[in-house]
């Protein structure tokens, strides 16, 4: 079956350091992997009485860089697909147990 995932025992590693992020700063491929950069944005100020000046725009700060190899891009991909999905057109199933009280 090709179609299948491979089976893997998962092994949590709870000291991985997780990160924010509400901005997608550039994702690239050399050929060898995909590189995705993100970032959060973040309004610095110099000083605390400082006020941000009109137009001005807030900083956004790299939190994270994620590196691929191409298939577990493809994964990426595809799962992040089916969570779109999922979240825009929710089952009856998933909506009546939501509707149900407990």
């Amino acid at each position: 079956m090709a179609d299948e995932p491979a089976k893997f025992d998962i092994i949590d590693n709870p000291s991985v350091a997780e990160s924010y992020a509400n901005k997608l700063i550039a994702a690239s491929f050399d050929g060898g992997a995909v590189v995705i950069t993100v970032g959060a944005t973040r309004f610095v100020l110099a000083q605390s009485a400082d006020m941000p000046k009109e137009g001005s725009h807030p900083a956004v700060i790299v939190t994270a860089r994620l590196a691929l190899a191409p298939a577990g891009a493809v994964a990426l991909n595809k799962l992040i697909n089916t969570l779109i999905q999922e979240h825009a057109h929710p089952s009856s199933k998933d909506s009546a147990a939501a509707a149900k009280p407990t």
